[in-house]
């Protein structure tokens, strides 16, 4: 077994530690979950100016950018995780992506800020910590479901090593889709850019697929408020998200 293990380890380091991911892409984009936070009972962070919920904005957006995917890629199955107005616990999100087997999950929500803060505004993307990868590891493990190739060994090592470099691929491919994200909301939306930063929300921490957690903007901050609040807004962050999208997909399939 430990024989196994090392020319297992010897192959995967041989094609690039970084482009690991081709293990389980298949190649195609043909799933993606978009996940509108909150909802229902949930309202989210609500707008100092106006009260707008965080709610009724990450809805709108979500289901703009998930049309945009429809009528490009008529081939891609879109998932939303909500399109009314309902309370999904955070682990029945991160569930539907991993039973419906995505290749992407997209969270979108807005942002306040701690009232002992300065003023902020904005919008921010986040990866999952490095080091909170252990339990996306274990999620895969047990789910099984995204990697596609044949396990050499039904032994917990062997799937291990292989739940682990998948792992380790994924998170190249969130940092890829981030600085997609990033660039096209620059460039699309009046929004600035706060930056991209690692974080362990649990519905990202317990995917089993490449994700990122989009906050769009500060509903503290009344430019940002009125902005995200706006139709012109929402499309324009929808757009942005779209154009990011396509561009990973191009890089995800040519693996």
């Amino acid at each position: 077994m430990f024989k196994i293990n090392l020319q297992i380890i010897f192959i995967l380091l041989a094609f690039g530690f970084c482009n690991l991911s081709f293990l389980f892409c298949q190649n195609r984009l043909d799933v993606v979950v978009i996940d509108a936070g909150h909802g229902g009972k949930d309202p989210g962070t609500i707008g100092d100016k106006t009260g707008v919920q965080e709610k009724n904005i990450v809805l709108p957006v979500s289901i703009k950018f998930g049309t945009y995917i429809e009528q490009k890629y008529p081939a891609i199955r879109v998932i939303y995780t909500r399109t009314t107005d309902e309370f999904i616990e955070l682990r029945d999100r991160t569930k539907i992506a991993n039973d419906n087997r995505a290749k992407l999950f997209i969270s979108i929500h807005a942002n306040h800020k701690k009232l002992e803060e300065s003023q902020k505004n904005g919008f921010e993307i986040y990866l999952l910590k490095p080091e909170s990868l252990e339990e996306a590891v274990l999620v895969t493990m047990k789910e099984n479901i995204q990697l596609s190739y044949r396990q050499p060994g039904a032994d917990t090592i062997d799937n291990f090593i292989f739940s682990s470099l998948a792992q380790s691929g994924y998170y190249r491919l969130n940092e890829i889709l981030a600085s997609n994200i990033e660039i096209k909301m620059v460039n699309t939306t009046q929004l600035a850019s706060r930056g991209v930063f690692q974080a362990d929300y649990l519905v990202i921490r317990r995917s089993s697929m490449p994700c990122v957690l989009v906050e769009t903007g500060y509903l503290s901050d009344i430019n940002d408020e009125r902005y995200l609040s706006s139709e012109i807004g929402q499309n324009e962050v929808a757009l942005a998200l779209f154009q990011a999208f396509q561009n990973y997909k191009i890089i995800y399939e040519a693996q």
